[in-house]
């Protein structure tokens, strides 16, 4: 019941609450300490739940007045910033692993850069040149099975060397790796295989760290789930529109202008002595 009239005091006050961020990760949790891989969705929410708690924690230990239940919870929140700033430099807020995640992962992704322009300049050249024009469907540059190809027309498929990858509904088009950027398309292609590695070995380290952390991150969570259901009776109080009554172990009731909380309706108050 007091814990109750303190959310509710709390969520009279015109700043708001910070309990937004709060994730389920116990799931997360088992799998780190197990020494899985965890997802970067998974990290997110990590994160989230990071952030939320070093919030609450914040705002409770801040107030002015005193919010004795709340703010024990809140005391037993552990901050843990060095695991919150590394999953911020390594995970952005769409999912991508960042090039800041390993300068390794960075110095890949500048040559993947490197070679995709220099295709792009070889096979811009080659569908703008003069004989070509006639051998296109359209002069583009696309992709697939994950290589660069331009579109051919079939009709012209003896005429022209390379690698045919796909073709369209209709069979009139051929997408198909010129010959001379064969080898561009394979140091690409293995560049992209180490660029994956890079990015499975950062979330295995960030998970690690993770298991590392697994303990404290359970007390937050415990925390964070029981200020959560304080601040949900809260509301639930407001909505009723509830006080907090004044016990006794004489068995007396005095109830003024009650209603059964789970009547529906327009319903009618009793008072009861």
């Amino acid at each position: 019941l007091e814990e109750t009239t303190e959310a509710r005091y709390l969520l009279q006050l015109p700043q708001e609450v910070p309990l937004r961020g709060i994730r389920d990760i116990r799931s997360s949790l088992r799998k780190a300490e197990l020494g899985g891989i965890l997802e970067p969705d998974e990290l997110l929410d990590v994160l989230s739940t990071l952030n939320a708690g070093r919030r609450i924690k914040n705002y409770l230990l801040n107030c002015e007045q005193k919010f004795p239940h709340l703010q024990e919870l809140a005391s037993k929140i552990i901050l843990v910033k060095e695991l919150e700033e590394e999953i911020s430099s390594c995970i952005g807020e769409s999912g991508e692993v960042l090039d800041s995640a390993s300068a390794e992962l960075a110095a890949i992704r500048r040559q993947i850069q490197v070679y995709q322009n220099r295709i792009r300049e070889k096979l811009d050249n080659i569908i703008h040149s003069s004989s070509m024009q006639k051998m296109l469907q359209e002069p583009i540059i696309t992709i697939r099975n994950d290589r660069y190809v331009i579109p051919l027309k079939q009709e012209y498929k003896g005429q022209f060397s390379g690698i045919i990858h796909d073709q369209s509904a209709s069979g009139a088009t051929l997408f198909i790796e010129p010959m001379v950027i064969v080898e561009m398309n394979n140091q690409l292609r293995q560049l992209k295989v180490k660029e994956e590695a890079e990015i499975k070995k950062i979330l295995q380290l960030l998970a690690n760290k993770i298991g590392s952390y697994s303990q404290e991150l359970k007390i937050n969570i415990k925390c964070l789930a029981k200020i959560d259901f304080i601040f949900a009776k809260g509301r639930l109080s407001e909505k009723f529109d509830g006080v907090e009554p004044i016990l006794n172990k004489e068995g007396y009731f005095k109830i003024v202008a009650g209603r059964h909380p789970l009547l529906t309706g327009n319903v009618v108050p009793i008072s009861l002595e």
